[in-house]
């Protein structure tokens, strides 16, 4: 039996690694293949292609081992390339959820920011908004995140990243797996960001790439705005379901309608181990 589940977690992980890692990279090795064969001055040349790979066909022919060997470096290329586009793909998402801007508070102050321009419509709007609501971090992305946090604590007086652990436990696997699907695809729109930059590498040499590049970036970074926008709401959404749930289950008497800031307190007390009654 266990052989057998072991069997079944390999087909799967060498199914996600071939379609996640090997053919992407083998696509940006034929991208830089074809990068060197063309340049600029030849970009879009494809009877200059033609004759290269011609050439490089009637050479395979020559000895029966080049094929062989240069399959098996072109598959450690992609795989070396697979790597390297996950670690700029995690680089990428520190970027989109940094907390600090490069230039400091000076940008946040500038009128061309969005906490500026969220203060000029609220003013236009004639409303007067929460100060600890208005944008704080240099992406959109970073702020939503940040939101969970004051949104809670604005509500319930509770810490999310405290209660969040905890509501994580306690819910079932029906519950999990939404926020599980929406952490998978910010990932893979976190890695296509990565796989972007070595093409927009690649397009120093062959501007085709670079265009490629851009596009790919710029598919990767909606993709994870709206994923970072949905798991957000389903937080929240989590956490304000399975509140009085979580207070039951640490022996916190829960109210039978609206969970407020009294029971808050009181659940928070008992999560951060103040020790009090």
């Amino acid at each position: 039996m266990f052989g057998l589940i072991l069997t079944e977690v390999g087909k799967r992980v060498s199914g996600r690694w071939i379609t996640a890692v090997l053919l992407p990279g083998l696509l940006l090795v034929l991208t830089a293949g074809t990068a060197a064969t063309l340049g600029h001055a030849h970009a879009l040349n494809l009877d200059r292609l033609i004759a290269q790979t011609t050439r490089l066909g009637g050479w395979f022919g020559v000895e029966p081992a080049r094929p062989l060997v240069v399959a098996v470096l072109v598959a450690t290329g992609a795989a070396l390339a697979g790597t390297v586009a996950g670690g700029l793909g995690e680089l990428t998402q520190r970027w989109w959820l940094r907390e600090r801007a490069l230039t400091g508070a000076w940008f946040m102050r500038s009128r061309f920011s969005r906490r500026s321009r969220a203060l000029a419509d609220a003013e236009r709007a004639g409303i007067t908004p929460v100060a600890v609501y208005l944008p704080r971090r240099p992406t959109w992305m970073g702020d939503r995140i940040r939101l969970i946090e004051v949104r809670i604590m604005a509500e319930y007086r509770l810490s999310a990243a405290v209660v969040w652990p905890r509501i994580w436990l306690l819910v079932g696997e029906e519950a999990r797996q939404p926020v599980l699907d929406v952490r998978v695809r910010l990932s893979e729109a976190v890695v296509l960001a990565g796989w972007s930059m070595l093409y927009i590498l690649v397009g120093v040499v062959w501007w085709p790439a670079l265009a490629v590049g851009v596009a790919v970036w710029f598919t990767g970074w909606r993709r994870a705005r709206s994923c970072i926008a949905e798991l957000a709401t389903l937080a929240e959404a989590m956490i304000d379901i399975q509140l009085p749930a979580l207070a039951g289950a640490v022996g916190v008497a829960a109210p039978e309608t609206r969970f407020s800031e009294a029971e808050g307190r009181v659940l928070g007390d008992r999560l951060g181990k103040s020790g009090q009654p």
